[in-house]
Protein backbone atom coordinates (compact mmCIF):
# COMPACT_ATOMS: atom_id res chain seq x y z
CA UNK A 1 0.00 0.00 0.00
CA UNK A 2 1.13 3.58 -0.56
CA UNK A 3 -0.21 7.07 0.03
CA UNK A 4 -2.31 7.20 -3.13
CA UNK A 5 -3.86 3.77 -2.56
CA UNK A 6 -4.99 4.44 1.00
CA UNK A 7 -8.64 5.43 1.29
CA UNK A 8 -8.97 7.75 4.26
CA UNK A 9 -12.33 8.62 5.75
CA UNK A 10 -12.37 11.47 8.24
CA UNK A 11 -14.87 11.20 11.08
CA UNK A 12 -14.25 14.53 12.75
CA UNK A 13 -11.74 17.29 13.49
CA UNK A 14 -9.38 15.09 15.52
CA UNK A 15 -9.08 12.59 12.67
CA UNK A 16 -8.20 15.43 10.33
CA UNK A 17 -5.82 17.33 12.60
CA UNK A 18 -3.79 14.26 13.53
CA UNK A 19 -3.59 13.20 9.89
CA UNK A 20 -2.49 16.50 8.31
CA UNK A 21 1.16 16.36 9.48
CA UNK A 22 1.48 12.83 8.09
CA UNK A 23 0.03 13.92 4.77
CA UNK A 24 2.29 16.95 4.56
CA UNK A 25 5.37 15.13 5.78
CA UNK A 26 6.03 17.72 8.49
CA UNK A 27 4.28 19.66 11.24
CA UNK A 28 3.03 22.92 9.70
CA UNK A 29 3.40 26.36 11.22
CA UNK A 30 2.18 29.75 9.97
CA UNK A 31 0.34 27.87 7.23
CA UNK A 32 -3.03 27.50 5.59
CA UNK A 33 -3.88 23.89 4.79
CA UNK A 34 -6.78 23.07 2.49
CA UNK A 35 -7.96 19.47 2.49
CA UNK A 36 -10.03 18.52 -0.55
CA UNK A 37 -12.79 15.93 -0.20
CA UNK A 38 -14.90 13.83 -2.52
CA UNK A 39 -17.88 12.13 -0.93
CA UNK A 40 -16.34 12.31 2.52
CA UNK A 41 -13.03 10.79 1.44
CA UNK A 42 -9.79 12.73 1.54
CA UNK A 43 -8.64 13.44 -2.01
CA UNK A 44 -5.83 15.99 -1.78
CA UNK A 45 -3.99 18.25 0.64
CA UNK A 46 -2.45 21.62 -0.16
CA UNK A 47 -0.43 23.97 2.02
CA UNK A 48 0.59 27.59 1.56
CA UNK A 49 2.27 30.11 3.84
CA UNK A 50 0.04 32.57 5.67
CA UNK A 51 0.58 36.26 4.85
CA UNK A 52 2.72 38.28 7.21
CA UNK A 53 -0.39 39.89 8.68
CA UNK A 54 -4.15 40.22 8.13
CA UNK A 55 -3.41 43.46 6.25
CA UNK A 56 -1.65 41.56 3.46
CA UNK A 57 -4.23 38.97 2.41
CA UNK A 58 -3.53 39.77 -1.23
CA UNK A 59 -0.42 37.61 -0.80
CA UNK A 60 -2.47 34.53 0.13
CA UNK A 61 -2.37 32.13 -2.86
CA UNK A 62 -5.70 31.01 -4.31
CA UNK A 63 -6.03 27.20 -4.26
CA UNK A 64 -9.35 27.05 -6.09
CA UNK A 65 -7.81 25.76 -9.34
CA UNK A 66 -5.92 23.00 -7.56
CA UNK A 67 -9.03 21.67 -5.82
CA UNK A 68 -11.03 21.95 -9.04
CA UNK A 69 -8.47 19.87 -10.95
CA UNK A 70 -8.89 17.19 -8.29
CA UNK A 71 -12.70 17.38 -8.71
CA UNK A 72 -13.23 18.14 -5.03
CA UNK A 73 -16.78 18.94 -3.97
CA UNK A 74 -16.05 19.91 -0.36
CA UNK A 75 -13.07 20.98 1.69
CA UNK A 76 -11.83 21.70 5.18
CA UNK A 77 -9.72 24.77 5.94
CA UNK A 78 -7.13 24.66 8.72
CA UNK A 79 -4.90 27.61 9.60
CA UNK A 80 -1.85 27.25 11.82
CA UNK A 81 -0.82 30.49 13.48
CA UNK A 82 -1.94 33.57 15.37
CA UNK A 83 -5.66 34.25 15.61
CA UNK A 84 -5.97 37.42 13.51
CA UNK A 85 -4.05 36.39 10.40
CA UNK A 86 -5.21 32.77 10.60
CA UNK A 87 -8.90 33.59 10.77
CA UNK A 88 -8.67 36.30 8.12
CA UNK A 89 -6.90 33.88 5.77
CA UNK A 90 -9.53 31.20 6.33
CA UNK A 91 -12.29 33.70 5.59
CA UNK A 92 -10.60 34.80 2.34
CA UNK A 93 -10.02 31.20 1.22
CA UNK A 94 -13.56 30.14 2.13
CA UNK A 95 -15.03 32.97 0.06
CA UNK A 96 -12.96 31.99 -2.98
CA UNK A 97 -13.76 28.29 -2.73
CA UNK A 98 -17.47 28.81 -2.13
CA UNK A 99 -17.66 31.01 -5.22
CA UNK A 100 -16.12 28.15 -7.21
CA UNK A 101 -18.72 25.66 -5.96
CA UNK A 102 -16.42 23.92 -3.45
CA UNK A 103 -18.13 24.02 -0.06
CA UNK A 104 -16.02 24.40 3.10
CA UNK A 105 -17.58 22.03 5.64
CA UNK A 106 -15.29 22.99 8.51
CA UNK A 107 -12.92 25.80 9.42
CA UNK A 108 -10.31 25.25 12.12
CA UNK A 109 -7.41 27.10 13.69
CA UNK A 110 -4.45 25.46 15.42
CA UNK A 111 -2.18 27.31 17.81
CA UNK A 112 0.12 26.28 20.67
CA UNK A 113 -1.07 22.69 20.83
CA UNK A 114 -4.78 23.50 20.78
CA UNK A 115 -7.40 23.61 18.07
CA UNK A 116 -10.38 25.94 17.69
CA UNK A 117 -13.47 25.74 15.51
CA UNK A 118 -14.46 28.91 13.68
CA UNK A 119 -17.97 27.74 12.80
CA UNK A 120 -19.12 25.48 15.65
CA UNK A 121 -20.36 27.03 18.90
CA UNK A 122 -21.68 23.84 20.48
CA UNK A 123 -20.21 22.38 23.69
CA UNK A 124 -18.05 20.01 21.63
CA UNK A 125 -16.02 23.02 20.44
CA UNK A 126 -15.51 25.32 23.46
CA UNK A 127 -14.18 28.87 22.94
CA UNK A 128 -10.96 28.03 24.79
CA UNK A 129 -10.26 25.28 22.28
CA UNK A 130 -9.27 21.65 22.78
CA UNK A 131 -5.90 19.97 23.16
CA UNK A 132 -4.55 18.36 20.00
CA UNK A 133 -4.53 14.57 20.35
CA UNK A 134 -1.39 12.69 19.40
CA UNK A 135 -3.09 10.18 17.10
CA UNK A 136 -6.38 8.84 15.81
CA UNK A 137 -7.68 5.89 13.81
CA UNK A 138 -7.26 7.88 10.60
CA UNK A 139 -3.69 8.94 11.37
CA UNK A 140 -2.73 5.34 12.13
CA UNK A 141 -4.15 4.34 8.75
CA UNK A 142 -2.04 6.97 7.02
CA UNK A 143 1.07 5.92 8.93
CA UNK A 144 0.58 2.31 7.83
CA UNK A 145 0.30 3.55 4.24
CA UNK A 146 3.67 5.30 4.49
CA UNK A 147 2.85 8.69 5.95
CA UNK A 148 5.35 10.34 8.26
CA UNK A 149 5.89 13.75 9.83
CA UNK A 150 9.21 15.52 10.21
CA UNK A 151 9.49 18.22 12.86
CA UNK A 152 9.52 20.96 10.21
CA UNK A 153 9.79 21.45 6.47
CA UNK A 154 13.54 22.01 6.47
CA UNK A 155 14.09 18.40 7.50
CA UNK A 156 12.63 17.27 4.19
CA UNK A 157 15.02 19.51 2.27
CA UNK A 158 17.89 18.02 4.25
CA UNK A 159 17.11 14.58 2.81
CA UNK A 160 18.63 15.79 -0.48
CA UNK A 161 21.82 17.19 1.03
CA UNK A 162 24.96 16.09 -0.87
CA UNK A 163 26.68 13.00 0.46
CA UNK A 164 29.94 13.51 2.40
CA UNK A 165 32.85 14.74 0.22
CA UNK A 166 34.76 11.47 0.46
CA UNK A 167 31.87 9.41 -0.88
CA UNK A 168 31.14 11.90 -3.66
CA UNK A 169 34.81 11.83 -4.66
CA UNK A 170 34.68 8.04 -4.89
CA UNK A 171 31.62 8.25 -7.13
CA UNK A 172 33.25 10.93 -9.30
CA UNK A 173 36.19 8.58 -9.83
CA UNK A 174 33.79 5.73 -10.63
CA UNK A 175 31.93 7.92 -13.15
CA UNK A 176 35.16 8.60 -15.04
CA UNK A 177 36.04 4.89 -15.05
CA UNK A 178 32.54 3.91 -16.19
CA UNK A 179 32.57 6.38 -19.09
CA UNK A 180 36.00 5.12 -20.16
CA UNK A 181 34.82 1.50 -20.08
CA UNK A 182 31.69 2.33 -22.08
CA UNK A 183 33.78 3.59 -24.97
CA UNK A 184 34.54 -0.04 -25.85
CA UNK A 185 30.93 -1.27 -25.65
CA UNK A 186 28.45 -1.44 -28.50
CA UNK A 187 24.91 -0.09 -28.15
CA UNK A 188 23.25 -3.44 -27.37
CA UNK A 189 25.77 -4.35 -24.68
CA UNK A 190 25.45 -0.93 -23.05
CA UNK A 191 21.66 -1.10 -23.14
CA UNK A 192 21.69 -4.53 -21.52
CA UNK A 193 23.98 -3.36 -18.71
CA UNK A 194 21.85 -0.27 -18.07
CA UNK A 195 18.57 -2.18 -17.91
CA UNK A 196 20.09 -4.82 -15.64
CA UNK A 197 21.38 -2.12 -13.28
CA UNK A 198 17.95 -0.48 -13.01
CA UNK A 199 16.15 -3.79 -12.48
CA UNK A 200 18.68 -5.09 -9.97
CA UNK A 201 18.84 -2.05 -7.72
CA UNK A 202 15.08 -1.54 -7.75
CA UNK A 203 14.64 -5.15 -6.64
CA UNK A 204 17.07 -5.34 -3.71
CA UNK A 205 16.64 -3.55 -0.36
CA UNK A 206 20.27 -2.44 -0.13
CA UNK A 207 21.78 0.71 -1.62
CA UNK A 208 24.58 0.72 -4.22
CA UNK A 209 28.24 1.51 -3.66
CA UNK A 210 30.31 4.02 -5.68
CA UNK A 211 30.73 1.93 -8.84
CA UNK A 212 27.05 1.01 -8.97
CA UNK A 213 25.93 4.56 -8.15
CA UNK A 214 27.94 5.76 -11.14
CA UNK A 215 26.37 3.12 -13.38
CA UNK A 216 22.79 3.90 -12.31
CA UNK A 217 23.30 7.67 -12.34
CA UNK A 218 24.76 7.62 -15.84
CA UNK A 219 22.15 5.15 -17.09
CA UNK A 220 19.38 7.56 -16.07
CA UNK A 221 20.99 10.14 -18.35
CA UNK A 222 19.77 8.09 -21.32
CA UNK A 223 16.15 9.16 -21.97
CA UNK A 224 15.09 5.62 -22.95
CA UNK A 225 16.56 4.09 -19.81
CA UNK A 226 15.07 6.89 -17.72
CA UNK A 227 11.63 6.24 -19.21
CA UNK A 228 12.06 2.56 -18.42
CA UNK A 229 12.76 3.45 -14.78
CA UNK A 230 9.67 5.68 -14.69
CA UNK A 231 7.52 2.84 -15.99
CA UNK A 232 8.92 0.46 -13.40
CA UNK A 233 8.13 2.99 -10.68
CA UNK A 234 4.56 3.37 -11.95
CA UNK A 235 4.07 -0.40 -11.83
CA UNK A 236 3.61 -0.10 -8.07
CA UNK A 237 5.71 -3.22 -7.49
CA UNK A 238 8.40 -1.58 -5.37
CA UNK A 239 8.28 -0.52 -1.73
CA UNK A 240 7.97 3.26 -1.53
CA UNK A 241 8.69 3.45 -5.28
CA UNK A 242 12.34 3.06 -4.20
CA UNK A 243 12.49 6.77 -3.43
CA UNK A 244 15.41 5.92 -1.16
CA UNK A 245 17.42 4.53 -4.09
CA UNK A 246 16.90 7.51 -6.39
CA UNK A 247 17.70 10.03 -3.64
CA UNK A 248 20.80 8.03 -2.69
CA UNK A 249 22.04 8.17 -6.28
CA UNK A 250 21.21 11.89 -6.62
CA UNK A 251 23.06 12.78 -3.42
CA UNK A 252 26.25 11.17 -4.75
CA UNK A 253 26.29 12.40 -8.36
CA UNK A 254 28.28 15.49 -9.32
CA UNK A 255 26.47 18.80 -9.64
CA UNK A 256 26.55 18.60 -13.44
CA UNK A 257 25.14 15.05 -13.53
CA UNK A 258 22.53 15.07 -10.77
CA UNK A 259 19.48 16.15 -12.80
CA UNK A 260 18.35 12.73 -14.15
CA UNK A 261 18.52 11.00 -10.76
CA UNK A 262 16.87 13.95 -9.00
CA UNK A 263 14.12 14.05 -11.62
CA UNK A 264 13.43 10.33 -11.22
CA UNK A 265 13.45 10.73 -7.41
CA UNK A 266 10.88 13.51 -7.74
CA UNK A 267 8.70 11.39 -10.01
CA UNK A 268 8.83 8.49 -7.54
CA UNK A 269 7.90 10.80 -4.65
CA UNK A 270 5.08 12.41 -6.67
CA UNK A 271 3.64 9.02 -7.63
CA UNK A 272 3.84 7.95 -3.99
CA UNK A 273 1.87 11.04 -2.95
CA UNK A 274 4.73 12.99 -1.36
CA UNK A 275 4.41 16.35 -3.08
CA UNK A 276 6.79 18.35 -0.90
CA UNK A 277 9.67 15.91 -1.38
CA UNK A 278 8.89 15.74 -5.10
CA UNK A 279 9.09 19.52 -5.35
CA UNK A 280 12.46 19.60 -3.62
CA UNK A 281 13.77 16.96 -6.03
CA UNK A 282 12.62 18.93 -9.07
CA UNK A 283 14.28 22.08 -7.75
CA UNK A 284 17.53 20.16 -7.27
CA UNK A 285 17.35 18.86 -10.84
CA UNK A 286 16.69 22.33 -12.24
CA UNK A 287 19.50 23.93 -10.29
CA UNK A 288 21.80 21.49 -12.07
CA UNK A 289 20.14 21.67 -15.49
CA UNK A 290 17.64 24.56 -15.83
CA UNK A 291 16.16 23.19 -19.08
CA UNK A 292 15.73 19.58 -17.91
CA UNK A 293 12.33 18.82 -19.42
CA UNK A 294 11.21 16.03 -17.11
CA UNK A 295 11.65 18.22 -14.03
CA UNK A 296 10.08 21.25 -15.72
CA UNK A 297 7.02 19.24 -16.76
CA UNK A 298 6.53 17.53 -13.42
CA UNK A 299 7.10 20.70 -11.39
CA UNK A 300 4.44 22.48 -13.45
CA UNK A 301 2.01 19.59 -12.90
CA UNK A 302 2.75 19.63 -9.17
CA UNK A 303 2.15 23.37 -8.85
CA UNK A 304 -1.12 23.11 -10.76
CA UNK A 305 -2.29 20.37 -8.40
CA UNK A 306 -2.51 17.39 -10.72
CA UNK A 307 -3.01 14.16 -8.72
CA UNK A 308 -0.43 11.36 -8.86
CA UNK A 309 -2.75 9.31 -11.05
CA UNK A 310 -2.28 11.92 -13.81
CA UNK A 311 1.33 10.71 -14.17
CA UNK A 312 0.42 7.15 -15.08
CA UNK A 313 1.53 7.57 -18.72
CA UNK A 314 4.76 9.45 -18.03
CA UNK A 315 7.60 7.33 -19.37
CA UNK A 316 5.58 5.96 -22.27
CA UNK A 317 7.20 8.17 -24.90
CA UNK A 318 6.50 8.03 -28.64
CA UNK A 319 9.54 5.88 -29.31
CA UNK A 320 10.40 2.24 -28.96
CA UNK A 321 10.65 1.23 -25.28
CA UNK A 322 14.09 0.49 -23.94
CA UNK A 323 13.33 -3.20 -23.62
CA UNK A 324 12.79 -3.78 -27.37
CA UNK A 325 16.25 -2.66 -28.47
CA UNK A 326 15.01 -2.17 -32.04
CA UNK A 327 16.92 0.97 -32.95
CA UNK A 328 20.35 2.25 -31.94
CA UNK A 329 20.90 5.48 -30.06
CA UNK A 330 23.95 7.64 -29.48
CA UNK A 331 26.13 7.25 -26.45
CA UNK A 332 24.28 8.35 -23.34
CA UNK A 333 26.39 11.46 -22.94
CA UNK A 334 25.40 12.58 -26.45
CA UNK A 335 21.81 11.37 -26.66
CA UNK A 336 18.92 13.82 -26.71
CA UNK A 337 20.81 16.87 -25.56
CA UNK A 338 17.57 18.71 -24.81
CA UNK A 339 16.80 16.29 -21.98
CA UNK A 340 20.33 15.29 -21.02
CA UNK A 341 21.94 17.58 -18.44
CA UNK A 342 24.89 19.53 -19.80
CA UNK A 343 28.21 18.39 -18.33
CA UNK A 344 29.36 22.00 -18.03
CA UNK A 345 28.53 23.84 -14.80
CA UNK A 346 24.87 24.96 -14.83
CA UNK A 347 24.07 28.62 -15.40
CA UNK A 348 21.42 30.59 -13.51
CA UNK A 349 17.97 30.42 -15.12
CA UNK A 350 16.68 33.93 -15.66
CA UNK A 351 13.21 32.60 -16.58
CA UNK A 352 12.70 30.34 -13.58
CA UNK A 353 9.13 30.35 -12.30
CA UNK A 354 8.18 32.30 -9.22
CA UNK A 355 7.21 30.08 -6.27
CA UNK A 356 3.73 28.61 -6.67
CA UNK A 357 1.31 26.92 -4.29
CA UNK A 358 2.38 23.29 -4.09
CA UNK A 359 0.59 20.14 -3.08
CA UNK A 360 2.58 18.82 -0.14
CA UNK A 361 0.96 15.41 -0.40
CA UNK A 362 -1.54 14.92 -3.14
CA UNK A 363 -3.51 11.72 -3.32
CA UNK A 364 -5.56 10.18 -6.06
CA UNK A 365 -6.50 6.84 -7.53
CA UNK A 366 -4.00 4.79 -9.48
Amino acid sequence: MNMIEARIRLNGPTDLLTTIPLLLGFHPDHSLVVVGLIGGELQCTFRVDLPGSADHLEHLPDLTAQLSINECTHCVLVAYGDKEVAEASIERAATRLTAAGIRPIDQLRVSRGRWFSLICDRPCCPPEGLALPESSAASCEVAVAGGYAESDRSRITEQLAPAPPGRRAAVEKAVAATLAAEADLDWAAQRSLDLHAIDHWMSVPSLPGPDEIAMVGLALGDPDIRDYALRRISSGEYEGNRIDLWIWVARHMGDDLVAPAAGVAGFAAYRFGNGVLAGECFELALRSSPNFRLALMLRAALHRGFPPSALSRVGFADREPAETEDAPTDERNKANQSTQPDRTPPQPDANKEAPSPEPERNRGTT
